[in-house]
Formats: structure tokens, sequence, C-alpha cells
């Protein structure tokens, strides 16, 4: 077996140079867990402010994701879409607070109406033309 050195098991002094740089080194690290520390304990902060503030406008959730319709908790939401007469509704699409009412009118021609529930009217007539 191979002796060991007493030499080796003893630590030196670093030359000046490498002592400069370790201290800058051990600086930085401090700076950056320090840093780091702050980051931390802030997003634990908001989680915190998050989950135990009151929150009244949960209840009265939006109809849809992404909607600033807001449903009432006592009653829905009442209304009318009023639809030209004759007119005969081959499918019906639903986009946030916005519904779409696909078919035909009187006179045969190929229509998309859009009615906004927020605004409690019909917001477009389009004509579909195929060609």
């Amino acid at each position: 077996m191979s002796k060991i050195n007493e030499d080796d098991l003893e630590e030196k002094p670093l030359d000046p140079e490498m002592e400069k740089v370790r201290r800058k080194m051990v600086r930085l690290l401090a700076v950056s867990i320090g840093i780091m520390f702050i980051g931390l304990m802030t997003v634990l902060g908001a989680l915190v402010y998050k989950f135990t503030r009151s929150d009244d406008t949960a209840a009265n959730g939006p109809l849809v994701a992404g909607s600033s319709l807001n449903v009432p908790s006592d009653a829905p939401i009442e209304g009318v879409a009023s639809l030209p007469a004759g007119f005969v509704v081959e499918n019906v699409s639903l986009d946030g607070p916005r519904i779409g009412f696909f078919g035909r009118a009187a006179d045969g021609s190929r229509r998309l109406i859009i009615h906004d529930i927020s605004v409690g009217r019909i917001i477009s007539d389009i004509v579909v033309i195929n060609r």
C-alpha cells in the first residue's frame, strides 16, 4: 500500500490572487442565495395571499371560461333571441356569451345569426353564400 504523505493532508495557504478570487466567489454565492431567498418568500407570500383572501366573485363565476358575463346565484339569466320570421334553425353553437344560430331564412338563403347574451341582442346577421 502507498503511504499517505502528511504534507498532502494539511491545507496549504492560497496565494493572494487565489484568495481574492475565493472571496469574490463567496460574496457572489451569498448574494445569489439572498436573491433566491427573497424570490421564494415573494412567491410563498403571493400564494398565501391568494388562498386566504375572501373572494366573493368565485360564487358568481363567469358563465363560460374567458367570459366577463356573471351569472346571478339566485336566478338564471333570462333573455329572448328574436330570430326572423320563417327562420329554420339547423345548428346552434356557443362561444363564450355568444350563441350562433345557423339555418335557412324564409326566402331559402342560408344565414348565420349571432346573439350576444351579455348585451341581450342579435349582434350579427350573416348571409352565407356558397360559390
